[in-house]
């Protein structure tokens, strides 16, 4: 494994570059600490392990901390006191062909982004969010995964700008609600939280891990399974969660006969919830 600058230009004999072949990560670095960084570290290491990828996740660790030290003393820094950090795993040069050659070298690169502001104003007013039409594939094998094959995403992306929404919720190809288009959803029902299994399909986001940990150490009721959208209908209250969003309430949903469905965005187990996450990036 090696880290390679961000400024070399990537080769055209990449992996990743020809077939996604490799994972990724996006850390919200606050006040110069990558927030869950733990969970961050621990899904790198089962995702590169499940696409047969080996990576020092030792080094990983230091090298992210150092170059999070970099930027906070980099005279060029010109990022705010939080920002985006993306680490992306490639699974090094090869030849044609999908088989990865015995010499391949795992390579690291590290980016770093502005913070979206407008998450600010969501978490205040809430998302008004779709029923996308694009359905996730279901392939065990990868399902958890954030590996960089996102063409779904990209689809459904295409289906939110279209629609003029926030985001959309996303089923796979069994009717099964998995995802939102780059989170995770949990929704709260007769005083349980509940969110929907990634068996088949969808990604594990750290904070829906952390939130799965949280709960249930705490025993706190905590149900994960197979729902369909009835499910949501129902619920008092609707969240996506991310590394960058945290949890981030849902206003409406545009349901696929264009019935909308409102949720309270101020329900106090939200607040519960946010408080839960803020906890454990302490």
């Amino acid at each position: 494994m090696i880290i390679i600058p961000n400024a070399t230009p990537i080769s055209s004999s990449d992996r990743a570059f020809n077939y996604g072949d490799g994972v990724f990560t996006t850390l919200l670095v606050h006040r110069n600490k990558a927030e869950l960084k733990p969970y961050h570290l621990s899904r790198l290491k089962h995702d590169a392990a499940a696409i047969k990828l080996d990576i020092d996740i030792k080094a990983l660790d230091v090298a992210i901390s150092e170059h999070i030290d970099h930027i906070a003393t980099s005279s060029c820094n010109d990022l705010e006191s939080k920002y985006v950090l993306k680490v992306h795993i490639s699974g090094g040069q090869a030849g044609r062909g999908y088989a990865r050659s015995e010499d391949s070298v795992v390579q690291v690169r590290f980016s770093q982004h502005p913070f979206p502001g407008h998450y600010d104003a969501m978490l205040r007013k809430g998302l008004s969010v779709i029923c996308a039409k694009t359905r996730l594939a279901i392939q065990p094998l990868l399902a958890g995964v954030k590996h960089m094959n996102r063409l779904e995403q990209v689809l459904i992306k295409h289906e939110v700008n279209e629609a003029g929404a926030d985001d959309a919720i996303v089923c796979d190809t069994q009717d099964n609600v998995i995802e939102a288009s780059a989170g995770n959803l949990f929704f709260f029902y007769n005083d349980a939280w509940y969110t929907p299994s990634l068996k088949g399909s969808g990604v594990n986001g750290v904070v829906r891990q952390y939130l799965i940990d949280s709960l249930l150490n705490d025993n706190h009721e905590l149900h994960v399974g197979e729902y369909q959208l009835s499910h949501l209908q129902s619920a008092s209250a609707v969240v996506m969660t991310n590394a960058l969003m945290g949890v981030m309430p849902v206003r409406e949903l545009r349901m696929p006969d264009f019935s909308m469905v409102s949720f309270d965005v101020k329900n106090k187990a939200i607040e519960v919830l946010q408080q839960r996450l803020n906890d454990g990036k302490r």
